[in-house]
């Protein structure tokens, strides 16, 4: 009864109408994946999508096309598809195993093995020789696009038996690649990490905005920091705007610089396993709190995003003031009021560097607005003051840790080279030779047309009747 069950879902997986509708459906949900913000991209872009979109953020959502690569139901389906890739990737080796044999033999038979080892006899006419014979059926076969050899008195064009791994080759590289998909969703992690120009931070879960790990991740192993150098909010090279452009530093355990290069699009940070891209970039905003003597009682660098609001940027959290039994007495934060050039907010640290602090009771009643330029305080409703100590840049990276992308490319590599070697490679044995006997001159042809044959079997036999001087009918050999 097993055997029987096993036997079924093979023949299941096995069908090719099987694997055209899963690569159908992973394709159509890929597509689907990329008009769909996904949840890396941050709570706020997912949450603007979703109120853009309200009829259908609850399919999208219960889908779970917000997370479409690590779904469960894209992950079932490459599971099953590399299942059926896996099989019919075996069938095509062994059928691969075949064909190598074959061409093996045959590149090494000779003229008395050949003439008892043939597939059709051609019947020649009598007022040739077995020269002329061969002479001839060289000549028509290189007309047809087979080029053979001669040696011993045996026409040969015989494929190497490399020629047939091409298939193979390129069905196990997919599988390969759909391992190695699988295999990454549960290794990676990948995030977003703001980081202030001259500040450091350590790769852990703490240091993310937003971070996704696969279950199979080790967050103990990882040991190295990310720093960013400088910020260019208008770089150019060779000519081409690079855009905002971070310089990244890498560092080890003991805080030794790996490497350190610009990065931007088509320009990212690699080493090892990890990947750190470009994603955004905003403000960092100094802050000093001070007492009602002027003492100054805390620091703290607060990011600020740009936004569609009137001033062009919103604050990514709050600071709150408390009393000595830890009771919040005051909220604040900090935006930072764009500069505006025809009418245009420009991306940039105004040229007059100021913050806009608005500060909100226990209650949630705002109880100050105000603007505060860089070195001046304002006084908060606590009788504390808030010094604007400066405003920099910070960059949103994207960092990436999977250790599948090599495998990934290489499998992709592999699967090219593959195909191209399916696509264009020839698969054939044409082998002839003279017999000689009392019925007179035959020409004995050995044929295995498999794939990207220059000509039919039919096409040669009736072209070399014609050749060798008769249009007489051939006949199946009968070993």
């Amino acid at each position: 009864m097993i055997a029987g069950a096993w036997r079924a879902a093979v023949k299941v997986l096995r069908s090719a109408r099987l694997a055209t509708w899963l690569l159908a459906f992973v394709g159509a949900w890929s597509v689907a994946g990329t008009l769909v913000p996904q949840s890396n991209a941050g709570p706020d872009v997912v949450a603007k999508w979703a109120a853009a979109h309200a009829g259908l953020e609850p399919v999208v959502r219960t889908l779970g096309f917000h997370d479409a690569f690590t779904s469960p139901v894209f992950t079932a389906c490459i599971v099953v598809l590399a299942l059926c890739t896996a099989l019919c990737a075996w069938e095509r080796t062994r059928l691969a195993v075949g064909k190598a044999r074959i061409l093996r033999r045959s590149a090494v038979l000779d003229a008395s093995a050949l003439a008892g080892d043939h597939d059709l006899e051609i019947a020649c006419g009598p007022a040739l020789s077995g020269d002329e014979v061969l002479a001839r059926t060289a000549a028509k076969l290189g007309e047809l696009g087979v080029k053979t050899k001669r040696a011993d008195g045996v026409l040969a064009a015989v494929s190497s038996p490399w020629s047939v791994w091409g298939s193979p080759v390129f069905h196990w590289a997919l599988f390969a690649l759909m391992v190695a998909l699988i295999v990454g969703n549960l290794m990676r992690a990948s995030g977003l990490m703001g980081i202030s120009v001259g500040e450091t931070k350590t790769d852990a879960p703490t240091s993310y905005g937003l971070v996704h790990a696969g279950p199979l991740y080790d967050w103990s192993r990882v040991h190295r920091s990310i720093r960013v150098d400088a910020f260019d909010p208008a770089y150019r090279s060779d000519g081409i705007d690079r855009g905002p452009t971070p310089t990244v530093s890498l560092l080890d355990a003991a805080g030794n610089v790996l490497k350190t290069q610009r990065v931007y699009p088509n320009m990212t940070l690699k080493s090892g396993t990890l990947t750190i891209y470009p994603s955004d970039f905003g403000f960092t905003t100094g802050l000093t709190l001070l007492n009602s003597k002027g003492a100054e009682t805390g620091h703290s660098a607060q990011l600020v995003d740009f936004s569609d609001t009137k001033d062009g940027t919103s604050a990514s959290g709050s600071l709150n003031v408390r009393d000595n039994a830890g009771n919040v007495l005051l909220s604040f934060s900090v935006t930072v009021p764009l500069d505006r050039v025809g009418g245009a907010l420009v991306r940039r640290i105004p040229k007059q560097p100021a913050v806009r602090v608005v500060a909100t009771g226990p209650d949630g009643a705002k109880v100050l607005d105000a603007i505060v330029r860089e070195g001046a305080t304002v006084v908060l409703p606590t009788g504390d003051s808030l010094r604007l100590d400066g405003i920099d840049y910070y960059a949103r990276l994207s960092l990436v840790d999977d250790g599948s992308i090599p495998l990934l490319y290489a499998g992709l590599i592999v699967a090219v080279l593959g195909l191209t070697l399916a696509v264009a490679a020839r698969q054939q044995i044409v082998m002839a030779t003279v017999i000689e006997g009392s019925e007179g001159t035959k020409l004995a042809l050995k044929m295995r047309l498999w794939r990207n044959a220059s000509s039919s079997r039919s096409e040669i036999e009736s072209e070399l009747a014609l050749a060798l001087g008769e249009d007489l009918d051939t006949k199946e050999s009968t070993p």
